[in-house]
Order: structure tokens, then sequence, then C-alpha cells
């Protein structure tokens, strides 16, 4: 007994770090109009605040942009087909403490028990958030399509990568230009 007892709490502690160190994948999730996408050819920058734009802002545009041209699309200052936005939402990542947990079970034949311990390897500090974008229809001020992701970042303001990372995985869903 006391050796399946051992094995059990083994096999929880092998079982916990295992799934402690897998990181969730980044999905972008779509949202699209019923009636479908617009022919877009130009975009411009959906109108914002008066606000000086931020470096992160400035990172974020510059990032979307590239990738909306690598698909064929143009920039425009003003009166596009398609005007687009974009938010990021950001929170402190708490931080991880180890966890453990003990459980005691029957069936027949006996009766079992196990301790299971979760230990946080590989679990960065910072901040978690949402990065999206909108595609709005010019002509019928209407959003027509909507990207999202969950992210992980080392500060609430994004750096040159972070910002074209997000705008890569996020545009990845968004067609290219027919």
């Amino acid at each position: 007994m006391t050796m399946r007892i051992s094995g059990l709490i083994a096999a929880a502690i092998v079982t916990s770090a295992v799934s402690g160190c897998a990181a969730p994948a980044s999905k972008v999730r779509v949202d699209q109009a019923e009636g479908g996408l617009p022919n877009c050819r130009t975009f411009a920058w959906h109108p914002t605040s008066g606000d000086a734009a931020t470096l992160g802002d400035q990172r974020v545009r510059t990032a979307v942009m590239e990738q909306l041209k690598a698909k064929g699309y143009e920039e425009v200052t003003d009166k596009g087909d398609c005007r687009i936005a974009y938010r990021l939402t950001t929170r402190d990542l708490p931080k991880a403490k180890p966890k453990v947990g003990v459980g005691v079970g029957g069936g027949s034949g006996g009766v079992g028990g196990g301790i299971g311990v979760s230990l946080p390897i590989g679990r960065k500090s910072g901040f978690t958030g949402t990065f999206g974008l909108d595609v709005i229809d010019a002509g019928k001020n209407a959003q027509v399509w909507s990207g999202s992701v969950e992210t992980e970042l080392a500060s609430a303001d994004l750096s040159d990568a972070e910002a074209r990372e997000l705008a890569n995985q996020v545009l990845s869903a968004y067609p290219d230009k027919k």
C-alpha cells in the first residue's frame, strides 16, 4: 500500500510539473459582419481623441500599416474605403505561487490517496492583455471585421517587436486584397 501511494504521489508531481510548463497558445479571435467585407482598397486610421500620439500608438500604427501594405492594401491619410482602429488593454500579471493539493478516494479493494504540487516554472512577471483591430466600412460607418488576441507583455507600453508581432498575428486572419 505504501508503494502504491508513493507511486501516486510521484505521478501527481510529474503531471503537475509538466502541465505547469505548458503555455497556452495565442489564438486570434475573429468576428465579421454578416454581409461580408466591403471592397477595401485603401485604409485610413479611424479618428481618435486630439491627444498627442504616444510612442506605443505610433509603433502600433506603423506595424499595422506595414502588414496591410504587405497584403496589398494602400494607406491614405484621409477618406479611405475603410478605417482601422486598434485597442490594447493591459493588466498586471499576478505573481505565481506554488500550490499543493491533497486527495483521498476509495474503490473496490481499498482506499488511495494522492498529493499534487504545482510549481510555476517559466512564468514571467509583467503584464497580460488583449490587442484588437477593428475594420470600419467608411461608406456605412459600420464595423465589419474585428480580430483580437490575448498576450503577455513585458510592460504596459508595446515595444516595436511586440507591436509587429501582435499586428502580424491579428492581421494573419484578415484576407489579402483580391
